[in-house]
Formats: C-alpha cells, structure tokens, sequence
C-alpha cells in the first residue's frame, strides 16, 4: 500500500450524562478514550442464552465494573448461557478536519446540464456524466424506472423532521426505555434541553442515499421512490451502545426488540455509518446475519481513523458491504480507514447536505460515501427487486474502477452505478418497435388494412389485422458474430433482462436478419403475466455475448405509436 497522508483523530463521544444512565442510557457526552466499555464505573454485559423453548436471545445486564469478571465467570456456569460479551460504545466517526480549498473549488466547479431542479444538484460530483473517478449516477438514472418502492432502514442518531427526507417510521434505543419516537424534537428525545449543537448526523446520512429529489431544496438522492425507516441508535452527541445498533438491525429485518411496536414490514437494505473500535462482536455479527438471511443488503462506513478497518466494528463484521472514502478527484480521502474487510469506495468528501435550518453544508467522512452506496444498490433493487444479498456482493466487486492514486485495501475500487446496473442485468436502454406500418411499408398502408388483408392477417397470425402488427429492428443493436439471432423475449418481474435467464421466454426470434415481426397478442400475454419485454441480438443459444449494456435493451410497449389509419 502507498505511503498513506495525514492520520485525522476521531472524537469518540465517550462519557455518559449521569453516573446511573448506563443501566437506562440517555445521551453520551464528550469524549474520553478510544476503547470504551466502562462507563462511570459500571459495564453493560450481553448475554447469548438459548431459552428452554430452544430459540436464542439476547439480554443487557448492567454490573459495576469491578464485579464484571466475577459476574461473567458467573454468568458462564448457567448451561442456558452460550456467551458473554462487553458492550462497547460506538459513534458516528467524524474526522477532524479536511482541507477547506477543497470545499471552495466543489462550490465552484458548476456541474453537468440539471437534471434534477435540486439547488444543489450541479454540485454532486457523483452524478455527473462521464466522470473518471465518479459514479456517475445522472447516467444510472437514465436507465431507471424506480417502479418498485424500495426501504430503507437507516441505524444512525440525529434525525430531524424536514422536507428533505420523509420517514415512513422509526424508533429509539436510546432513551431510558425503547421508544417508537425517534426525531430530536420527540418529547421523550428532546434534545434541544440536552445541548446546544446536538447531532443531526441521520438526517445527513438520509440526504446521501434518499433526498427528496426535485422539491426545489437541498440536493438529489441517489435513489428515488424509497421509504426511509429511522432506527435512532446513536442519540443527540452522536455515540451510543453499539448492541443498540445491533437490535435496530434485527428490528429493521422484521424481529421482535423488547419494547419496540414492530416494525410494519421489513426493510431491503440497512445502512450504518457508525463505528466502534473493537472486534466484531457476536451479538452484531449474529444481527447481520439475521438480516442477509432474510435478503437484507447491510451497507456499512468503513470509518476515518487512516487504518486498517480490521479494527472496527460493524465494518470489520462479515456478511456486510464496507464503504472507503474518496475525494471527487478520486484519491483515498486522507481521513479513510482501508484494508481487506474494505468493499468499494464512494466519494466521502464535500457532500452537499441541507441543514436543519435550510441552509446548505459541506460534510465527508465513510459516513457519507457508505449512503451513496447505499442509493446506488436501492436504485437497482427498484429495478431488480429479486437480487439477494450473495449477488449484490458479486456485483459490488465487478463495479469498481481504479483511483487515481493506485492505492490498495480499498476493495474493487471507486464504485462506478453504470457497472453495477449492467451486473444487475439492468438494461442501459430502453427501445420501442415501431407498428409494421409505418418506415418503408407506410406506402403500402392502404393495401395492408385492406379487408381482404386484414383476413388474411387474421389466418395467418390470429391478430385483428396489420395494426397489431410490430417490426423489432435489431440494426441499432451491437452484433458479435454470425450465430447471433435477434430476438424479442421476456423474463419475470424482478430479473435480469437477458434472453438466456431461467425465466426468459422467447417470444420470437430469426436468425441472419435485421427485423422480425411480433403481435400485440405477444405483448399482452407478457404483460398479462407481468413480465419485462426486452429485445436481443445476440448468441440467445449460448448466452455467451448478451450484454445489456451493448446488445440487449429494454422495450417499452407503451412507447409504440400508431399511424393514423389504425385510429
């Protein structure tokens, strides 16, 4: 690995408000030391038993520190308890400072032609067309319908009401009791009596992956048609219990958390840009499994510590997408952990956000890359909603592109969103067949309507005559070789546009010509069947060459325009 630039130090928020709020714990103020796991004397225990109805569970017992190893010896000698683990604060990593010309030049770069009416839209590096260090995502949104609502569940602290971001729901484990509240305004949060800054961290985070695009304030999301679902597991400083991430994440997959109303369905995707510099524990590990077990994609900060994310947790837990930071420029942001739990990079640095008070800031950390990452895998799955979390980490390592510093420990690179929707078999174009009646047959339309026509038609192809008749073109598609066919098929709802899916059937297809002819009887009995329509011209034998992103494309039936005549 290069010689990486300045180590940032992380604040950890450390010391909690009150000697007695660790048994009921409130809101952790500043900070004290890396590590911590005693708090004002006394430590959280969690206890991995199997009941006598042989489920296995959870429980938090709080004991004064200096008892701790005799309570866990005793603890140990019950045959229901299978392990004991010490709870660790964990934190939103923030770094300490990034260079303020960086800032200034993101304020003054301007951007790609709007696509969004966002003020801040210009701005976002990462949506730009054809950046070399950049996901660009203006490009991903080209190709996408956002047709299936997508949740997501975001395990953060610092959430606030605002037109930015909508919350379908959420709840809190950091109050004294769980609570279904969750916004720093709640009465039961209330953090305005507790500081003068307090965190606004998740509204941030929730910006990133899922701004209300479009309003007219603040920035675009990187995905659209979403439901956000708030677990507040970090508070109004920032830190919390990291096993209160840990619950929101089972919470989040559809599992039941002692004093929480459940949640009304489960999310598809988590995000947590937290940390807390420690092994996995069992009891997160144990939650992130529950969830990718249930099809739940878990996205996670790598962290700002310039180090190696072996060393913190969630990010360094398996089963998990761990995000690195880059700058716009596309180097390692100088803050960044890196190493071999490091799945992908997004841009960290200078993010667009608005603040509570409708102004407009500039953040970074993994905080924020992670989110991005987030966005970009929700885009898909409203797509692809059928895509588990085994074939996310599949694309994530073939949707990387180099940075520009050739740094290593930093998974498959700079995530680029138009690769990772050709891996998830989302084509990169949509097309519609013209009726047969119009290009060079519009001469013959008369002739082709004709009665005597049309009873022809009507024998050979059982349609009502020429006007259900459509003309495929497959000239504008890319051909690798003399064994390519075009084709007109379909596949179910949900997966990958490619003639050779488990799903695909093959409406109709020739080989050696450019065209081919299909009915709206075609059309209807795959939309009938809900199922997505997509043209070929490629080797539909073999599979071997189709590729959405040079010879395969979508169809779109209700972009087909009839001549006159048919109406």
């Amino acid at each position: 690995m290069k010689t990486l630039k300045t180590h940032f130090a992380v604040s950890v928020l450390a010391a909690l408000l009150s000697a007695d709020s660790l048994a009921a714990p409130k809101m952790l103020a500043k900070p004290a030391n890396m590590n911590i796991q005693e708090v004002h004397g006394e430590v959280r225990l969690i206890v991995k038993r199997e009941f006598v109805n042989g489920e296995v569970g959870y429980e938090k017992i709080t004991v004064p520190a200096d008892e701790a190893d005799a309570r866990e010896a005793q603890l140990l000698q019950d045959p229901s308890v299978l392990l004991v683990e010490r709870d660790t604060i964990s934190f939103n990593p923030i770094p300490t400072s990034e260079p303020a010309s960086t800032a200034i030049q993101a304020v003054l770069n301007g951007g790609d032609p709007v696509e969004y009416s966002d003020p801040q839209y210009a701005n976002q590096r990462y949506f730009r067309a054809g950046e070399i260090y950049n996901t660009r995502l203006s490009e991903a949104h080209g190709r996408l319908r956002f047709t299936n609502k997508i949740r997501i569940g975001i395990a953060d602290g610092g959430f606030i009401q605002s037109p930015e971001v909508t919350f379908s729901e959420g709840s809190s484990l950091t109050l004294g009791s769980p609570s279904d509240q969750f916004y720093n305004s709640d009465p039961e949060i209330d953090c305005a009596s507790q500081t003068d800054n307090p965190n606004t961290h998740g509204h941030q985070v929730a910006q990133i992956a899922a701004a209300n695009s479009n309003n007219g304030l603040g920035i675009a999301g990187a995905t659209r048609n979403v439901e956000l679902v708030a677990g507040n597991s970090l508070g109004c400083y920032g830190s919390g219990f990291l096993s209160d991430a840990a619950d929101h994440v089972r919470w989040f997959a559809g599992a039941s958390v002692s004093g929480l109303t459940d949640i009304s369905e489960p999310v598809d995707i988590i995000n947590m840009s937290l940390s807390a510099p420690t092994s996995c524990p069992t009891y997160m590990q144990d939650a992130i499994n529950y969830a990718r077990a249930r099809s739940i994609i878990v996205v996670v900060a790598a962290g700002n510590d310039t180090t190696d994310t072996a060393n913190y947790a969630p990010a360094n837990c398996r089963g998990v997408i761990t995000v690195a930071a880059t700058r716009a420029e596309g180097d390692l942001a100088d803050y960044s952990n890196y190493g071999d739990a490091v799945s992908v990079s997004a841009q960290g640095s200078n993010m667009d956000v608005l603040t509570e008070d409708g102004g407009i800031s500039f953040v970074y950390g993994t905080s924020f890359a992670s989110p991005l990452v987030t966005g970009v895998i929700a885009a898909a799955l409203s797509e692809r909603p059928n895509l588990t979390p085994a074939e996310v980490d599949a694309i994530i390592a073939r949707s990387g592109k180099p940075l520009n510093d050739e740094v290593t420990g930093i998974g498959s690179g700079i995530l680029d969103s138009m690769l990772f929707m050709d891996g998830a078999g989302v084509p990169r174009e949509a097309v519609t067949a013209q009726s047969a009646l119009t290009g060079e047959r519009e001469q013959y339309q008369e002739a082709l309507t004709h009665p005597a026509a049309t009873a022809y038609l009507q024998a050979q192809t059982g349609t009502s005559g020429a006007c259900e008749l459509y003309q495929a073109d497959g000239r504008y598609l890319a051909t690798q070789g003399p064994e390519d066919s075009i084709a007109v098929f379909s596949v179910a709802a949900g997966e990958p546009l490619n003639p050779t899916d488990s799903t695909a059937m093959i409406i109709n297809s020739t080989t050696g010509a450019d065209k081919l002819i299909i009915t709206q009887a075609d059309i209807d009995a795959a939309m009938a069947s809900d199922r997505q329509i997509g043209v070929a011209n490629c080797n539909i034998a073999t599979g071997s060459n189709c590729s959405v992103k040079d010879n395969v494309k979508a169809f779109d039936p209700a972009e087909i325009s009839l001549p006159a005549i048919c109406t």
